[in-house]
């Protein structure tokens, strides 16, 4: 996926329901089914060491234990291939974390640090090789010197590599993306959008499904596009809405293939009059909702350049 796909795709588990379902879908062992899960949390990601040095994770939650909280540390992975020093990175954003939560005093008990699930999500075409426990890392040494080393692990969740027969198996949000991810055929593509366009109400009915389902029609579409697989009857036609509301993944399909025409207007048109578009000002036009189009289509034949069209003072 493109760097802005990984981030729409990233913002998905901005949401408590994807790394509820991620949990529940894809990681084994008791404690998972112990967790509250109406307790999910997202806390502040972004620390800065002693140093001064700051670094960022991608997404950091919490959830009630057996009355206590336990931290969940998700690291997007979105790249060609793995990372050599996972285990380090991970040791580090750790230590930072709890080093955050004692300046904060929210320590669980006095002098004691909670626990920290630590995850790492994987969709790169190639497998993860890189060791997920650090002490792997570490030139060998004498074993009375061994039990005195660092040994950070993770999980490692390679989406990619995920059994298709289980992630069909699995009916959740989380299942869902890694479905889409994995769709590659016009018949394959058919049957997940089918299969969308009749799920009962209640399962649109949280914050996630917008997201998701736009994020999902979009990367259907674009697929569908690259590959010249025309897809009938997805979504019947309709007016799309300038602020859309998503009732289901037929209005998804609609309002993204809408903005998908608007945008390729847009810029045939900005081309035509003012020449090749700067890539920062075509990034905008990718991923701007139908109002911000609107107003940029009204602009056109008044700007003296193509700046005055994209001013700084709207959303984009």
């Amino acid at each position: 996926m493109a760097s802005e796909d990984d981030t729409a795709y990233k913002q998905l588990f901005a949401h408590p329901e994807m790394v509820r379902d991620l949990l529940l879908g894809f990681v084994s062992g008791e404690w998972v089914r112990q967790l509250d899960l109406t307790s999910f949390e997202r806390v502040n990601g972004s620390y800065v060491s002693d140093g001064g040095v700051q670094r960022h994770s991608d997404m950091v939650w919490r959830a009630r234990l057996a009355g206590e909280w336990i931290y969940i540390y998700l690291l997007l992975e979105f790249q060609s291939r793995s990372d050599h020093w996972m285990a380090l990175r991970m040791q580090v954003y750790i230590g930072l974390l709890y080093q955050d939560l004692i300046k904060r005093h929210e320590l669980p008990r006095p002098g004691r640090l909670p626990p920290v699930f630590p995850v790492v999500l994987y969709n790169g075409d190639k497998p993860w090789t890189a060791s997920r426990t650090l002490i792997d890392l570490v030139v060998s040494v004498p074993d009375d010197l061994l039990l005195l080393q660092a040994s950070q692990r993770y999980l490692l969740i390679d989406q990619t590599r995920l059994e298709l027969s289980a992630i069909a198996s699995i009916n959740n949000f989380a299942a869902a993306a890694f479905r889409v991810v994995r769709l590659e055929t016009e018949t394959e593509i058919v049957d997940e959008s089918t299969a969308w366009c009749q799920l009962p109400e209640f399962a649109v009915s949280t914050p996630v499904w917008s997201g998701l389902s736009r994020w999902s029609a979009r990367r259907l579409q674009r697929l569908t596009r690259e590959r010249k697989i025309k897809i009938a009857n997805v979504a019947e036609e309709g007016h799309a809405m300038s602020v859309p509301v998503i009732k289901n993944f037929a209005d998804a399909w609609r309002y993204e293939a809408a903005l998908y025409e608007h945008r390729e207007r847009l810029r045939k048109l900005l081309a035509k009059r003012f020449g090749k578009i700067p890539a920062r000002l075509n990034g905008r036009i990718e991923y701007a909702e139908m109002d911000d189009l609107d107003l940029w289509f009204d602009r056109i034949f008044d700007a003296k350049n193509i700046k005055e069209i994209f001013v700084e003072n709207q959303p984009a």
